[in-house]
């Protein structure tokens, strides 16, 4: 496995409740990642018995994200560090502002086989401070600089830090993102469409952060000489971009159009 890229940065306000559940109030991009430095903390505890190692603790304890971004955008900063913005969109900065925790994701492309994949990984509780900042005046050339910030990663009340998962679009990446990071109490509508074929399936309702299994396609009745491929999010797809069965998390009101192929 090689990783040949990042991109996708967002954040959302976590709101936690006494058993570590995590509500959040919308997925907003943090801005074009340049890089992303992960640092974590374990653990380490020994316990030697009968002059050999018995027990051993090398858990999870804490960790640090250093985020490089293209551009410090103050509304994006002022929110994750808890500044206000007044009247006058001034990003006013307070001794006794406290940054909130924010769920963050990202995504690292990947080559496996010379075929490219997509990888959320999401930390669920993240602390941002305050950056310090280096600006330097024009020299005989041009040079970029851009900002950095780094965050403390800590655990929910429920012992959960981090979560990934590997796709094969960055669509259906930045959808899952969007789909964990909705508001709380908001519920998306996954729709069918037998697009040609006969039958019908009964729309879904699902919460903002849970998932879905698609139909299996099984109720349907499939035009004469084809067979059910799949789904796709258009009627006139040629092939299928989900299969039956498959977890899919919404980030919207959604119609999933069947795919019929010749039959075998």
């Amino acid at each position: 496995m090689a990783k040949i890229g990042l991109n996708n940065l967002w954040y959302s306000k976590l709101t936690e409740a006494p058993d570590g559940t995590p509500s959040y109030d919308g997925a907003k991009s943090f801005g074009k990642a340049i890089s992303a430095s992960v640092s974590i903390t374990n653990n380490s505890a020994m316990l030697y018995a009968d002059d050999t190692l018995a027990e051993s603790d090398t858990s999870f304890q804490s960790g640090t994200i250093t985020l490089g971004t293209d551009d410090d955008r103050e509304a994006t900063f002022a929110d994750i560090l808890g500044h206000a913005i007044d009247t006058d969109g001034n990003v006013v900065r307070n001794v006794d502002d406290v940054a909130p925790y924010v769920a963050l994701a990202r995504i690292i492309v990947k080559m496996v086989g010379n075929v490219k994949s997509y990888k959320v990984e999401m930390l669920y509780k993240v602390k941002f401070s305050e950056p310090s900042e280096d600006d330097n005046t024009r020299g005989e050339s041009v040079e970029f600089s851009t900002p950095t910030i780094e965050g403390a990663i800590v655990a929910l009340a429920n012992g959960n830090w981090s979560e990934s998962q590997t796709f094969a679009t960055k669509a259906a990446a930045v959808a899952f993102i969007q789909g964990k990071l909705a508001a709380s109490g908001t519920t998306f509508r996954v729709n069918y469409d037998a697009n040609g074929g006969t039958g019908s399936i009964a729309t879904v309702v699902v919460n903002a952060g849970n998932s879905t299994t698609l139909n299996s396609g099984s109720t349907l009745t499939a035009p004469s000489n084809k067979e059910f491929a799949g789904w796709a999010l258009t009627s006139g797809a040629a092939s299928a971009a989900y299969e039956g069965g498959e977890t899919y998390y919404p980030a919207s009101d959604v119609t999933f159009y069947a795919v019929w192929a010749n039959a075998t």
